[in-house]
Formats: structure tokens, C-alpha cells, sequence
């Protein structure tokens, strides 16, 4: 019901009649553009900013002090697999300034990734309504956004100290992995529901591969990888080690 609602909404647009009708249009489109858009109408983008804070919580008591230990420049490479509207790649952005404060943060990058390129866009802006950085302690409203006036009123936008960090680009899970164990730290929350068991395993796999020895990997609360062979160390739940 859920796809068949969404679909829906694009034949009114393109003006068909039948399913079939646009899957064939679909098929006859070489340059992938009524492809991306068909996946853009399917995904689901649930996010916000902070949420699930135990993991940015234990992101910066427990990861990142052991970067700051390791000298004043810190090059570390993060991602957020399933971006969405942007909410959680400048999150950890915010975490990385508040916690690594006064260090050299010129050769860390957050890549933040999507599926769907509606979505990305908006990320990119980094523009949200006031309403969005609720969950946000106001310290960091203050410190890394800026109030939107005029015709922006009741919006606010990331500020450039943290939109730098954050490297937005399209990329479907499926596909092979543009980083080979060079990752510390992979949040892929609230994702994997979405696919069928072995699905799971094979991208819970390719993570693995992904990340340095002594990396990170950070599912959703809703996710668990307990009936997956795997080769993670269990931390907590949903926080695993390479």
C-alpha cells in the first residue's frame, strides 16, 4: 500500500494510467534520470537532529578523547550511510567541534550519503526551521547557526565552520564501496530495516571492509545484529568494533 501510494502520486504527474505504463518509461529512460526520481518517491527519510543521542553521547566520551590524544592535528575519516536531509552528518560535525575545541580539524571529513538526491539537496543548503533544532542545546543554536531574517525568518542555517567537515554525495548501498579500511567511525541507523536478511549481511559485511581495525560501526536502536554472522566485536547494543 505504502509503494503503491507513492507511485501513484508520480503517474498523476507523468500522467499515465497504468503501472505499466510508467514502468515502461522507466525502462525506455537511458540516461537513469525517471530511475532516480522513481527511487526518490520510494525511499523514506525519517531523521532529526540528535537523535538517538546515546551514541553521539558515547561518541564523544568515549572515541573522542582518545583522538585528542593522539596529537594537535586530528585526520579522521567519518560516515553517515543513509543521510537523509542532512540532520545527522552535521550533528556529528557539532559533536567533533564541541569535543575536539582548539584542535586542527583541517584533515577530518564527514561523507554523508543518500539515495535520494531531493533530500540531498536539501542537506547541502544546511537551512532548517527553528522547529528542527529543538532537540539541539541552545548553546549550539547559538554557536554553529545562523538566524535566518527577512524572508528567512524562522530558519536557521548550519554555519560554514560546520558544513566544511561534511562531504554530501549520492550513492546506493548496493553498489561496491568507495572506501577500502580507511573509515574509523560508520553510522548506518535505521537503514537496514528496510532490507531482507541477506541483504544485511552482505552490506554489514562491506562495512566491515570499510573500516580501520579498532573502527566503529553504529546501526539504529530498531536494528540489531544479533541473528547475523558477522565479524564485528559487540560494544553495546547497536555499537560494534572492528
Amino acid at each position: 500500500d505504502l509503494v503503491r501510494a507513492r507511485l501513484v502520486k508520480i503517474l498523476r504527474q507523468r500522467g499515465h494510467r497504468t503501472f505499466k505504463e510508467y514502468y515502461d518509461q522507466v525502462l525506455a529512460d537511458k540516461s537513469g534520470v525517471e530511475l532516480i526520481s522513481l527511487l526518490d518517491a520510494l525511499s523514506t527519510n525519517q531523521t532529526a537532529f540528535w537523535r538517538e543521542p546515546g551514541h553521539f553521547q558515547y561518541l564523544s566520551r568515549e572515541i573522542l578523547p582518545g583522538w585528542r590524544a593522539g596529537g594537535k592535528t586530528v585526520s579522521r575519516a567519518l560516515w553517515s550511510a543513509g543521510c537523509s536531509s542532512g540532520e545527522e552528518p552535521y550533528t556529528l560535525a557539532m559533536v567533533c567541534l564541541d569535543s575536539l575545541s582548539g584542535m586542527d580539524l583541517s584533515r577530518l571529513k564527514i561523507y554523508a550519503t543518500d539515495l535520494n538526491t531531493q533530500v540531498l539537496a536539501q542537506a547541502e543548503q544546511g537551512i532548517y526551521s527553528a522547529s528542527r533544532l529543538d532537540p539541539l542545546p541552545p548553546e549550539w543554536r547559538r554557536r554553529f547557526f545562523r538566524q535566518g531574517v527577512r524572508q528567512w525568518e524562522g530558519f536557521y542555517r548550519v554555519k560554514p565552520e560546520v558544513r566544511q567537515l561534511v562531504e554530501f554525495f549520492r550513492f546506493n548501498l548496493m553498489d561496491p564501496f568507495p572506501f577500502k579500511g580507511e573509515l574509523d567511525i560508520i553510522f548506518c541507523r535505521n537503514v537496514m530495516i528496510y532490507f531482507e536478511k541477506d541483504t544485511q549481511m552482505k552490506l554489514v559485511e562491506k562495512f566491515y571492509h570499510s573500516l580501520k581495525p579498532g573502527g566503529y560501526l553504529f546501526i539504529g536502536h530498531s536494528e540489531s545484529l544479533c541473528n547475523h554472522q558477522h565479524r564485528f566485536i559487540y560494544v553495546k547494543p547497536t555499537i560494534y568494533r572492528k
